[in-house]
């Protein structure tokens, strides 16, 4: 795709020409790469119609994207109404294009750059409204959604370390059943012909194995009918909330992958409310938001003490301490922070730390589920043949 841009070079002249990318986030990376700071990016290549793409439910990598987009705007010198008037031309026919088209609208009208986020319908993170009115009431509006920025890409490499970690499980599951489905509907049935049905006299695993594999070769067709209706309904639960918090609950209690997951949340939390206390969001509010993204209900009900408990009075390292909501490490951090008037750095380095010793939590726990997973399906097809083995020596002794 071709791209018309404007972008300023370090001197901090506004330079404008054509570019060539897959998309407009190639288009950026490499302006930044030939030390060009974005200022707009406009598609000129033939863009399907607004109703064609709009139907498009935008990612949260998108939303990151534009964004950050829009802080650089702002951060270079363009005018609100004029950045976000830019993303809604260069992301015309998208999702992000049509929202920041209705945030246009409400800008024109008068109406706060907060108030219009809501109407944009992005289904963005709580956090970034508060993060805007404390950006306009500041006026660093530039500054608070940088803040907003950094916290979105920190869920966004959250959630992508999480889904890669669950990925490399769920594929040697499938290949495990894949594995065993083939070993019932080919191999089975075939050592079953040989034995003629004359299965009277083989050990009852044998009758058991066979009697499955020809059962699931008779019945084929339904057997994958039902199969992939029982997959389609896991994927259909799924997408309630609730089931979903469920099987997150389930999941921490896992050994190691519970761990991980909780210092996952942790650093999560830490970093949420250190991105609102630098921008001077006040503290119980700051807490509220940030205890808003816990899913885990044991470390949200800690939490929730603890903010009931400052709410009182009580200092937060001690409410903190109190409700063992935090490792010593932690608790010791937050409460030098207090001391010193540096919470919001404090709360940043224990994200960080949650966020380094999640990681090695994460590489343990996929180095013991390989050979796990391994030995446990080499067990399973191991005991399909050894049944199989031990119905034809049966055969072999009977007939001798």
């Amino acid at each position: 795709m071709d791209f018309q841009y404007q972008a300023a070079n370090t001197q901090g002249q506004v330079l404008t020409g054509q570019i060539s990318a897959v998309d407009d986030r190639e288009a950026m990376r490499l302006l930044q790469q030939q030390n060009l700071m974005p200022i707009s990016i406009i598609s000129t290549t033939t863009r399907p119609t607004d109703g064609q793409a709009s139907s498009k439910k935008a990612s949260s990598q998108d939303k990151t994207l534009a964004i950050q987009e829009l802080t650089t705007l702002l951060n270079a010198g363009v005018p609100l109404a004029e950045s976000v008037d830019s993303i809604s031309i260069a992301h015309a026919g998208t999702a992000i294009g049509a929202a920041f088209s209705i945030a246009l609208a409400a800008l024109r009208r008068g109406e706060r750059f907060s108030d219009a986020l809501r109407l944009m319908e992005l289904d963005l993170p709580v956090y970034l409204y508060q993060l805007v009115e404390a950006g306009e009431l500041t006026g660093k509006l530039g500054q608070s959604l940088q803040t907003a920025v950094a916290q979105m890409e920190y869920e966004d490499r959250m959630r992508q370390e999480m889904r890669n970690a669950l990925t490399y499980p769920a594929i040697l599951v499938v290949s495990g059943i894949a594995a065993t489905l083939l070993v019932f509907i080919v191999v089975v049935p075939k050592f079953a012909n040989l034995l003629k049905g004359n299965t009277a006299n083989i050990p009852l695993l044998s009758k058991w194995v066979i009697g499955t594999g020809m059962f699931v070769q008779g019945n084929l067709l339904w057997v994958g009918l039902i199969s992939l209706s029982l997959v389609m309904g896991v994927a259909a639960a799924l997408r309630n909330p609730d089931v979903r918090s469920q099987a997150f609950e389930w999941l921490v209690r896992i050994p190691i992958l519970g761990q991980w997951i909780m210092e996952t949340e942790m650093g999560r939390w830490s970093s949420m409310l250190s991105a609102l206390l630098e921008n001077r969001v006040p503290i119980i509010t700051a807490m509220e938001l940030a205890l808003s993204g816990v899913k885990i209900s044991t470390l949200r009900n800690s939490l929730q003490q603890v903010l009931r408990e400052v709410r009182s009075g009580t200092r937060f390292a001690d409410a903190l301490a109190a409700n063992r909501a935090l490792g010593a490490t932690g608790i010791n951090l937050i409460r030098v922070g207090e001391r010193s008037g540096e919470l919001a750095p404090m709360l940043r380095a224990l994200a960080t730390l949650y966020e380094n010793a999640g990681r090695d939590r994460m590489k343990r726990f996929l180095l013991l589920l390989e050979p796990i997973a391994i030995l446990l399906i080499g067990s399973i097809i191991g005991m399909i043949m050894v049944a199989i083995m031990l119905a034809v020596t049966s055969m072999n002794d009977s007939v001798g």
